[in-house]
């Protein structure tokens, strides 16, 4: 076969839709006057029952349909909420380091007071038994201030 022939075609069986699906007859005349008949604001009496059906659901089914829906998503949402309450405040965060960093030696010296904190708390509470029976105390009785349990506190 060269290349200005062409394969004989193949038979397939579809059933094809019709593109166009034939219309209802036409309403009678004196319907067609009614309903078209223009009233005040130049609406048929047709699209103002439309306007009102909407009207009712917004103002009953709809608020309805939100507070079931709130009630139903309370938790994610409140975490979704939080989360992008917190946006600004790291974008704030984020701008005060910025400036804190371009004043000079004032970078450096936060770093070497950061290192110097890390450097106590390792040997005052992590180095020696005492110090991390004495740490875990400690966040055992914050915790229990925290959940407002009084067994765990020692005073």
């Amino acid at each position: 076969m060269n290349e200005f022939e062409t394969s004989p075609p193949t038979e397939t069986t579809h059933t094809e839709k019709p593109i166009f699906e034939p219309t209802p007859a036409p309403a009678p005349l004196a319907e067609r006057e009614q309903t078209t008949t223009p009233q005040a604001g130049g609406l048929t009496d047709e699209q103002w029952q439309q306007a009102r059906e909407k009207l009712y659901w917004l103002l009953t089914v709809f608020p309805d349909q939100v507070s079931a829906f709130l009630g139903e998503y309370k938790q994610p949402l409140r975490t979704l909420l939080i989360i992008l309450a917190t946006i600004p405040f790291v974008a704030l965060a984020v701008a005060i380091l910025e400036v804190v960093n371009a004043i000079p030696l004032l970078e450096p010296t936060c770093e070497l007071v950061g290192f110097g904190y890390t450097c106590w708390f390792l040997y005052r509470y992590v180095l020696f038994e005492s110090g991390r029976r004495e740490l875990g105390q400690k966040i055992n009785e914050y915790k229990a201030r925290i959940l407002g349990s009084e067994s765990g506190s020692s005073s």
